[in-house]
């Protein structure tokens, strides 16, 4: 079970980076294509690939904590913050920016399902140490 739970914080840093990567050289595919983000000027640009290259780098860090870190139980926990994080940042927009997002709602349907396994392996750890 351990191995699974390694397998779901290494999966999770190796989707961000693969997200990251792929919005920090390709922004205009990216965003525009997908989010149907203006990109008005080089600055717009810019600041999209720093905030790509941090999601890159989160993703270097959480496949490395993955492989060395020796309590993966307890980054799981982690892991499940970082998805419950994205949901909550997802709902927040809908409220706030309108209902009329449909890439939003595909994503967090994964996201929602993501956090459901996470946390069902976890309890199931749980429980597997308490006998």
């Amino acid at each position: 079970m351990i191995r699974f739970v390694k397998l779901i914080n290494f999966s999770a840093g190796l989707f961000l980076l693969i997200l990251g990567v792929s919005g920090y050289f390709s922004p205009e595919w990216f965003f525009i294509e997908k989010y149907d983000v203006l990109m008005p000027s080089v600055q717009s640009h810019t600041i999209l690939r720093v905030m790509m290259g941090f999601m890159a780098t989160i993703g270097i860090f959480w496949i490395i904590i993955s492989q060395f870190y020796s309590n993966q139980k307890q980054f799981l926990l982690f892991t499940a913050a970082l998805t419950f994080g994205f949901i909550i940042s997802r709902v927040g927009g809908l409220f706030i920016d309108g209902f009329d997002q449909y890439f939003t709602y595909i994503e967090l349907g994964f996201e929602l399902v993501a956090l459901t396994v996470i946390l069902a392996v976890y309890f199931m750890l749980q429980k597997e140490t308490e006998y």
